[in-house]
């Protein structure tokens, strides 16, 4: 098979396509990861504030003070409501990005395949005429062994007829 054919070309190009998908894919894992780490921080640092705030209480705070805590949990929350937010976020994007991918993979597979059946056609094909040429050959031999067989027995009877005169 021409090692540049279109469907090589085809497949080369599904290869290339494919492994940027899994780069993509590779990003966004990497950056969910990030955001939801970002997320359990900000709920980790929310439950050790709200436990101070608490603690504040049991002692005795003044409104001030309690109102600045509020606050401050208020903003927690509506940062915590964001992060979540970008995370479904980019898990949507990853689903997206994982389809895309499995496309790809696919249409890839399907090249490989088409590529794998037309080395296969021509594997047989050069096993078919090395056969005819193998077989042309051997006729040929064989002829050629009856041709020298027939001149060796002309050529005995000639002697033989020629000692008799």
């Amino acid at each position: 098979m021409n090692a540049r054919s279109p469907l090589t070309t085809l497949k080369e190009l599904a290869q290339e396509t494919c492994d940027q998908a899994a780069q993509s894919v590779g990003h966004s894992r990497r950056s969910l990861q990030e955001t939801q780490q970002r997320l359990d921080q900000l709920l980790n640092y929310r439950h050790e504030y709200r436990q101070r705030l608490d603690k504040s209480m049991e002692k005795g705070i003044e409104p001030a003070n309690w109102h600045n805590y509020q606050q401050f949990l208020t903003s927690l929350d509506q940062a915590i409501a964001s992060q979540r937010k970008v995370l479904n976020d980019q898990q949507r994007q990853l689903d997206r990005q994982q389809q895309a991918w499995q496309g790809e993979r696919r249409k890839l597979n399907t090249y490989d395949t088409l590529v794998s059946r037309r080395e296969q056609v021509e594997q047989k094909r050069a096993t078919r005429r090395e056969q005819q040429l193998f077989d042309e050959m051997s006729a040929r031999m064989s002829r050629q062994q009856e041709n020298d067989r027939g001149l060796d027995t002309t050529s005995t009877n000639t002697t033989h007829s020629n000692n008799r005169f």
